[in-house]
């Protein structure tokens, strides 16, 4: 598991190393290509089971300053879309998959480091079974977050971050009493 990981890693390190970081875009455009990883943990709310989880994501953001009347903000108001593929440790081994769709907000607060807050939706698949959630199966992953990002240089950067992490299946079927964890991520994007 480890040696594949690794190799997964690697090749989406080179393909996001291959886009030119140099070119500035007026209007909608996507301004950072990232990937992350952390560690999640919260406990089952009806064993005594603890959920570990290590999230590893893709991070493709869209600057939406334009849209929202913001260009001379000193901020950046992001569309980000974030596959991820999530193994699960416990309570059994398992894997989350999906996308999520988040808007972030970052604000500068020193000259290379800006406050992130993020909040994000969207579908999953959750591989284990559950009280909390019965038969695995479709679900949402919702996420809300607070971090820093951490300019490397012009064209790249690191965040750091806190999120919470709600599962659900939004009363699609039968339990429906949502799985909530902590996490820490850590991500390198390229910035643009």
């Amino acid at each position: 598991m480890k040696k594949q990981l690794f190799h997964v890693l690697s090749v989406l390190m080179l393909v996001l190393m291959s886009f030119p970081s140099h070119v500035k875009a007026e209007g909608v455009h996507v301004d950072e290509i990232g990937f992350g990883s952390g560690y999640a943990w919260g406990h089952m709310k009806f064993t005594d089971a603890t959920n570990k989880v290590m999230p590893i994501f893709v991070r493709v953001g869209f600057d939406m300053n334009s849209v929202f009347g913001m260009q001379e903000s000193k901020g950046t108001l992001q569309l980000a879309l974030e596959p991820f593929c999530n193994p699960v440790f416990e309570p059994e081994s398992g894997v989350e998959t999906g996308l999520n769709v988040f808007f972030r907000y970052l604000h500068p607060i020193a000259p290379s480091v800006k406050v992130v807050a993020e909040v994000g939706s969207g579908p999953m698949y959750l591989s284990i079974d559950s009280a909390e959630q019965g038969d695995g199966g479709f679900n949402f992953l919702n996420q809300f977050g607070l971090g820093a990002r951490f300019d490397l240089s012009d064209h790249d950067a690191l965040t750091l971050g806190y999120r919470f992490r709600h599962i659900s299946n939004a009363g699609t079927s039968q339990p429906n009493r949502g799985i909530n964890t902590n996490a820490l991520v850590l991500s390198y994007s390229l910035l643009y």
